[in-house]
């Protein structure tokens, strides 16, 4: 299911004085309703008890919104689209540009050009906008045996030991999943996602200027048979003074014969089943309420204290509970599952996925 995004701006707030400019539009309709939004909505933000609103609905549709500094990142969608998925969009989209263009506060109006990054938007509003983990802020992740973890450690520990390459700066993906990573888990997300929105193809080198950890680094996608190897470098090494590393790295990568899938495996697949055949329209209907109850539980789950979340609706029943970092989302019908046995459903899945995690 979309999330149904009707309109997608980068508005730079001018001033008082003058009109808001339109840094970026991600399609050819008229930005007016975006712009006059945008030049009220701090006055009347500011008038409501001081909250800081981040959201407007009317009857046909919402605009939600998120500062970075001077510039407003503002989605329009029509009322199917959840609130919490959309935010978590906005979130990850301007974090992602800072990832390339640096702290919003170097952002300047007249040359912060987006007009190049259309790829990496509509991969945002289109393949991670329909998956669940991008709304918990998750990431897509290969299980691998310990002992194969620690023998990747150790080979990568020892590139990363080399000179001009960072600590704790590589990773390896295979597909649009992490194999192995010794980034934090938000260097691994915009990483992962950069490579999804913009991948090799047919190239085996890629260098790109990144921003984090408040420094500007190298980043490396080196391709290596069925993977990528991401590797970070201090900002003045090229690749030339680590070509010979990474060279080494692959030999002993693949002498090494270590036993890890050369195709991503389907997501998740242990743990979940495909929809039943039945009529187009009736899968449309499934989806479409499985991710409205989702977008509800996500939001019901961050409250404090909150660790379950049951629904039920026409034919559907929908279970959410949270436990530590797994957070498990089941929607039944209700013909076919009773009431009493969900709970003790969720918690045997809860039991495998822990059983398999990393």
């Amino acid at each position: 299911m979309s999330l149904a995004i009707k309109n997608f701006f980068v508005v730079h707030k001018s001033g008082e004085s003058t009109s808001p400019k339109t840094v970026y539009h991600g399609n050819a309709l008229d930005p007016s309703l975006v712009l006059g939004f945008s030049s009220s909505v701090s006055n009347f933000s500011h008038t409501l008890l001081g909250e800081e609103i981040k959201e407007v609905i009317s009857s046909k549709g919402r605009i939600i919104y998120k500062e970075y500094g001077d510039f407003l990142f503002v989605a329009h969608s029509d009322l199917q689209a959840g609130s919490t998925a959309i935010q978590a969009i906005l979130r990850d989209v301007g974090a992602m540009f800072e990832f390339l263009f640096g702290t919003h506060e170097f952002w300047d109006e007249d040359f912060f050009d987006l007009k190049g990054a259309q790829d990496i938007v509509s991969m945002y509003f289109g393949k991670i906008a329909q998956d669940p983990s991008m709304v918990v802020g998750g990431i897509n992740q290969i299980y691998l045996d310990p002992h194969i973890i620690e023998r990747l450690d150790r080979l990568i520990s020892f590139l990363e030991s080399q000179d001009g390459v960072c600590g704790n700066g590589t990773m390896l993906i295979l597909g649009d999943s992490a194999l192995y990573s010794r980034f934090d888990l938000p260097e691994t997300r915009k990483i992962l996602q950069y490579n999804k929105a913009r991948p090799l193809g047919a190239s085996s080198v890629r260098y790109t200027p990144v921003f984090c950890n408040n420094a500007w680094h190298n980043l490396y996608l080196v391709r290596i048979h069925s993977y990528i190897l991401a590797v970070l470098t201090f900002i003045d090494k090229s690749y030339d003074s680590i070509a010979s590393k990474i060279d080494e790295f692959r030999i002993s990568f693949v002498q090494s014969r270590l036993e890890i899938p050369i195709e991503e495996p389907p997501s998740f697949s242990a743990f979940s089943q495909n929809l039943r055949p039945g009529p187009e329209v009736q899968q449309k209907e499934i989806l479409s309420t499985f991710w409205a109850f989702f977008y509800s539980a996500s939001s019901t789950l961050k409250m404090p204290g909150v660790t379950e979340f049951s629904i039920a609706r026409d034919q559907y029943r929908f279970y959410a509970r949270s436990e530590g970092v797994h957070k498990l989302y089941i929607l039944f019908s209700t013909d076919a599952v009773s009431a009493e046995s969900v709970p003790s459903i969720a918690s045997e899945v809860l039991k495998n996925v822990r059983a398999y995690a990393i």
